[in-house]
């Protein structure tokens, strides 16, 4: 709700702990209208209102009209409420100075004492304002894990919270409107302060050139250890900043975030080349990927993205758990198709923003379960367990693929496809895997040469000719269960 006016209503909820009155805007055309009893009022209002989680506030760009010590006392009052979670606080460069750093130091009292606060999101004017806010929040018992910085002076404020209590740094910092000037401030900031507890780093509107964000790079490879998230946005179109991004963690791979987001941020051959290889050169695989497409149809985006695919194939084990790309091309079909192919393959998540792909779903299809023989079923991928939109059949395997015994996961696939319905994947489930692989070898060697055996066996759906051979692959898998004897070197190499 934003307050504009003096409400009487709106006012009388507040004070009566409405429940469905959870957040409020208080803007500065209301605060110039207030007298010191009102402010007194309305402050012990919500400084009592435990429903309340969410407050914007706005301090006003002018101290004409305004009952100073009546808002400074509103101020003060509202520090007793210990239910916020979110906080907005946004001073005006119109303001004066005295108005805007008093603000900052009576609001001390709500930072310091509202174990609650999670968020919070300042825009600072002057650096007095940053020590004040840092003050505060440095004398936190416990670091928010949030916070919004605007303007390009708001990054000062990291530095001063630093100073005084390093464990007082939030665990994400997301910047907004911070500019190629608060970007280089950000990059020094992190330089000098390694092993700082921020985890997740979020650059976005576009706001920071290529320089800046280079900087900021080659400040987080320094790190001892990555951070969890980093999202990225440029203010202006580079052909090569993903491949500088990607030099920059040459040295220390394991040093890039275990989240990447690249947003607008463009991406070509030679870009998705580079950052696949630092991926390689990682000990761990990325736990998420998201490939922004700056416009719809960018070819070079796609080359890029097939680029990164294809470095990834010849390492499968090092592709990120979690792929999101903004659009899918029927170019990454094949190269994609490679990479799951295999069971080192690490991806466990796909995700396209804008389109479906049928075509590719039926593809992963039979990625996720190849019923070509009973060695390509057992072998398939078992590890991927969502694709955006999936068809029904996809979906059910991958509902499969779901569950972490892996081993069961491929028994079951391989009893669904090429066994009689009365056997029991049981069987599957108490054998040792060396002999259970090596008794599916023999049971799919023993069919691979029968034309019945293959998947031109049935024809349009022949479900006599395939449950046929479903029978006799159950009947030879009970008799090699019960004489394992038979899988002597001298049967196998028979077969």
């Amino acid at each position: 709700m934003s307050i504009r006016s003096q409400d009487e209503d709106l006012l009388r909820r507040i004070e009566a702990n409405d429940p469905n009155f959870d957040a409020v805007s208080i803007e500065s055309e209301f605060i110039v209208e207030l007298s010191y009893e009102q402010f007194d009022r309305f402050g012990h209002a919500l400084a009592n209102n435990t429903s309340i989680n969410m407050i914007w506030l706005f301090v006003p760009e002018t101290q004409e009209n305004v009952d100073v010590t009546g808002w400074l006392c509103f101020l003060e009052l509202i520090g007793g409420n210990r239910s916020i979670t979110h906080f907005y606080y946004e001073s005006a460069s119109a303001a004066v100075k005295s108005l805007r750093v008093n603000s900052a130091m009576f609001l001390r009292r709500f930072f310091e004492r509202n174990g609650a606060l999670e968020f919070i999101s300042l825009k600072i004017i002057d650096p007095d304002e940053a020590e004040a806010f840092a003050s505060a929040l440095a004398s936190r018992e416990t670091a928010l894990e949030s916070i919004r910085i605007d303007g390009a002076n708001s990054i000062e404020l990291l530095r001063l919270i630093f100073e005084k209590n390093p464990a007082a740094i939030p665990k994400q910092v997301r910047t907004r409107h911070i500019g190629n000037e608060g970007g280089e401030a950000l990059a020094r900031f992190l330089e000098s302060a390694n092993n700082v507890g921020i985890r997740k780093l979020d650059v976005p509107n576009g706001d920071i050139g290529p320089r800046g964000l280079q900087r900021i790079a080659r400040a987080l490879a320094r790190r001892d250890s990555p951070l969890d998230s980093l999202s990225l946005e440029l203010s202006s179109s580079s052909d090569t900043f993903l491949e500088e991004f990607a030099t920059a963690f040459w040295e220390n791979p394991d040093s890039l975030p275990n989240e990447l987001i690249p947003g607008e941020i463009h991406i070509c051959e030679a870009g998705g080349r580079a950052l696949g290889t630092v991926l390689v050169r990682r000990g761990t695989p990325l736990e998420h990927l998201f490939l922004h497409a700056r416009n719809e149809g960018d070819h070079s985006w796609v080359l890029g993205v097939v680029a990164l695919l294809q470095v990834l194939g010849d390492n499968p084990s090092k592709s990120p758990k979690i792929l999101i790309l903004e659009e899918f091309h029927n170019d990454f079909m094949e190269p994609m198709e490679r990479l799951l192919q295999n069971q080192m393959c690490s991806l466990e998540m796909i995700t396209f923003d804008e389109n479906e792909c049928h075509d590719f779903y039926r593809h992963m299809t039979s990625v996720c379960c190849n019923e070509t023989s009973i060695s390509t079923t057992y072998e398939s991928n078992h590890r991927l367990i969502h694709i955006h939109n999936a068809c029904p059949q996809l979906d059910h395997y991958l509902t499969m693929n779901g569950n972490p015994d892996k081993k069961k996961v491929a028994c079951i696939k391989v009893y669904d496809t090429h066994f009689a319905r009365d056997f029991q994947p049981d069987f599957f489930a108490v054998m040792q895997p060396s002999l259970l692989s090596k008794v599916l070898a023999f049971v799919n060697q023993a069919f691979a040469d029968h034309e019945v055996f293959t998947s031109e066996a049935a024809p349009n759906g022949n479900e006599a000719a395939k449950q046929a051979t479903n029978n006799s692959l159950s009947i030879h898998f009970l008799m090699l269960k019960e004489h394992p004897f038979l899988l002597s070197n001298r049967l196998i190499n028979r077969h």
